[in-house]
């Protein structure tokens, strides 16, 4: 199945910040440890030790870590990184006000020597060190399920999804992107949230990516983490309508002089025109053309319901192919607004599919299905 593509992520930055620290650390304790074998003295060995421990210390967590991340569905798209894991978003502000109010009400209390301020301060760490830590159990705790999905939607088009939650949370789609709403309601028992989704590529979707978060119970600090979670039934995104480009016509490749050509010559003569790019040689009328002196050609009578044959071929670039399937969109839509019936040609995962087109819909399901050669 075509998957719809996503931008490659910059590397993380928690995790850069933790393979420094753990290299400091590291560091750390291999000055404390040449110096306690070598002394003080050697203060050369005891800096080049540390700087060893230091790179060795951040390479190592650098590399564990990434080690640690579990494997991404396949079915998701390229470059698209979930972070499974319970991480705090938006931390610095919250845990740096926490702090400042801390050291700010300890000089208070200090100057003032009062016990009830003291008293009171504890409080106020106690309460925000709960707040800042006790949104990690809620957040790694929380199910969330999609109870409800369309089966067929356009890309740039907004969707909606119905989640169903067992604990209040927020929920914000991360893959196909939208905005996030809140899962209100008690401490106990399911609660459903509707959910718009917009996917920006044609493919077919049957999982979505949600970032579940949480700041229960004072809202200090919001922990999350992402959940890859299965829709009940498949939803096909088709591509936007592009542009149509030149007019549809039966293919003729007799000749093999033109990609796109009008019918052939059959049926009962009706008179001469002058010639189009497309025309077959063979249907060059050469008395009249001596006497005009232009190429004029044979028209034929010729049923109007024959079906249009149209073979997709999608080129490897995501971009190029998107834009092919648009141009396939609006033109053969346009064959199906005027009644013509057309026989489109694909290629999807299964192998190749040649049949008639049934109505926009069914193009729509065709072209996000369609995968390159």
């Amino acid at each position: 199945m075509s998957r719809e593509s996503a931008p490659r992520p910059q590397p993380g930055r928690w995790r850069a910040v933790q393979a420094a620290l753990v290299g400091v650390a590291a560091g750390m304790v291999g000055v404390a440890i040449s110096r306690f074998a070598f002394g003080p003295a050697a203060a050369p060995v005891g800096i080049a030790i540390g700087a060893a421990a230091l790179v060795i210390g951040a390479m190592t967590s650098w590399h564990l870590d990434h080690r640690r991340r579990p494997p991404d569905s396949p079915a998701l798209p390229r470059g698209l990184r979930l972070r499974r894991r319970v991480h705090p978003v938006a931390w610095i502000a919250p845990v740096a006000g926490s702090v400042i109010t801390m050291v700010a009400w300890a000089g208070v209390a200090h100057s003032s020597g009062s016990g009830w301020v003291q008293a009171v301060g504890a409080l106020l760490g106690a309460f925000l060190l709960v707040g800042l830590v006790a949104p990690v159990v809620p957040a790694g705790r929380a199910r969330v399920t999609c109870t409800e999905s369309p089966g067929d939607g356009q890309a740039g088009r907004s969707v909606e999804l119905t989640f169903e939650a067992d604990r209040p949370v927020r929920v914000r789609p991360h893959w196909p992107i939208g905005p996030d709403r809140q899962a209100a309601g008690g401490q106990r028992g399911s609660r459903s949230v509707v959910l718009t989704c917009t996917p920006g590529r044609r493919g077919v979707l049957d999982a979505v990516v949600v970032e579940v978060a949480s700041s229960a119970p004072f809202g200090i600090l919001w922990w999350a983490r992402d959940v890859e979670l299965p829709l009940p039934r498949l939803l096909h995104v088709a591509p936007r309508t592009g542009e149509a480009g030149p007019p549809l016509a039966t293919a003729d490749d007799a000749h093999g002089e033109a990609s796109l050509r009008v019918h052939s010559t059959v049926g009962e003569p009706r008179g001469v025109r002058p010639y189009a790019p497309g025309d077959p040689r063979r249907a060059v009328h050469w008395p009249a053309t001596s006497h005009v002196g232009t190429l004029m050609v044979r028209e034929s009578e010729r049923q109007t319901d024959d079906p249009v044959l149209v073979e997709l071929v999608l080129p490897e670039d995501p971009a190029a192919a998107e834009a092919e399937a648009e141009r396939m969109m609006a033109a053969v839509g346009d064959c199906l607004a005027g009644h013509r019936p057309v026989v489109l040609v694909t290629r999807e995962p299964d192998g190749r599919v040649a049949r008639p087109v049934v109505d926009r819909v069914d193009l729509g399901r065709r072209l996000a299905r369609a995968v390159p050669a």
